[in-house]
């Protein structure tokens, strides 16, 4: 499998990578009105298309590789007053478990890999995906002259490595026709729609380009609920390292409405120890005891939050989803009590 290289993004004309591809505006309207609710915008590039998914409503993970796309991203989403929960991440190793999202968008991104990498890539996204999830994404087709014509490098039978100056050089690319489609596809997705598409003619110069547009629903899987009443009703301690009253260290605009902080020798999804919401003190702390009243579950985030209580303190789950919405406003979470 080749390392992942994401695009220079320096390099790129960006006017064009800010206006969403018109195949987008169908699937904000679809997928709204199918009740999904999150979506992961998987080589999100500048966020063309995360941008739009947010101004749907949806809640929106966006993911690249490269930073410099990432933080263009950010400052729009903090300039469009627009939540965003951004990533920078390998497309090879999403930092997402099972099922955490309703839909997946990736648009001219998922073949920046080899055979082999679109295999564990496309493994991992089914994985991720929710009962009934759907998955939209463009395959470069074989019958482009980039494959067929162009002289360039073959990595593998699928997989040429392009050679030219802007920002795809020494990108791979992955390709495919429609019998790979269904026989990479078919055993766990049903296909909805695959069409060929060849832009002949961009802004007046003729191109050889064509790539397949796959939209797919996972086949029937299982839905699993977590439990956690081993962690409900116990009884922890820890310290408080962003209090109540101050602001995110990365994120100035996030305001902590409670005392937050992290219970100590417990480890969390994210390697690091298990962060708390610490419910019933009006004023900064240094320290928290008190008893896990609720787990926020995040579907679309490696690591859930605990809610703690202070002894004596009695809270409704409206209660709870009131105090956390001002950071799990960028998840798609739910409050498990």
């Amino acid at each position: 499998m080749v390392e992942s290289k994401g695009w220079d993004w320096e390099k790129a004309e960006s006017d064009i990578w800010l206006d969403p591809a018109e195949e987008s505006y169908f699937f904000c309207e679809k997928w709204k009105r199918q009740g999904k609710r999150s979506v992961l915008d998987l080589g999100c590039g500048l966020g063309r298309h995360s941008i739009l998914f947010a101004k749907y409503g949806f809640k929106v993970t966006a993911c690249d590789i490269s930073d410099y796309a990432v933080k263009s991203l950010r400052e729009t989403e903090k300039r469009e007053n627009l939540i965003i929960n951004s990533k920078v991440c390998d497309m090879a190793e999403l930092p997402f478990r099972e099922n955490s999202f309703d839909c997946i968008f990736s648009y001219l991104a998922i073949s920046h890999t080899d055979t082999e990498g679109f295999q564990k890539i496309l493994s991992k996204l089914k994985n991720i995906l929710k009962p009934e999830g759907e998955i939209y994404l463009t395959l470069c087709s074989k019958e482009t002259r980039s494959f067929k014509e162009a002289g360039y490098p073959k990595i593998d039978e699928n997989t040429v490595l392009k050679m030219e100056e802007g920002p795809e050089n020494g990108i791979p690319h992955f390709f495919v026709n429609l019998e790979d489609i269904k026989r990479i596809f078919e055993p766990d997705f049903e296909l909805l729609s695959v069409r060929h598409i060849d832009n002949c003619l961009v802004k007046g110069i003729l191109q050889n380009n064509s790539h397949y547009h796959v939209w797919a629903r996972i086949r029937s899987k299982e839905e699993k609920r977590p439990d956690f009443s081993s962690v409900i009703g116990t009884t922890v301690s820890g310290i408080i390292d962003r209090p109540i009253g101050s602001f995110h260290p990365k994120n100035c605009c996030l305001y902590y409405s409670v005392n937050y902080g992290y219970v100590e020798g417990i480890i969390a999804g994210d390697g690091e120890e298990q962060d708390v919401y610490y419910l019933g003190e009006d004023k900064p702390v240094d320290r928290f005891s008190g008893r896990v009243i609720a787990v926020v579950h995040r579907f679309n985030d490696v690591e859930d939050k605990w809610v703690v209580a202070r002894e004596g303190a009695d809270y409704t789950k409206e209660d709870v989803e009131k105090a956390v919405e001002f950071q799990e406003r960028f998840f798609d979470s739910e409050v498990i009590m």
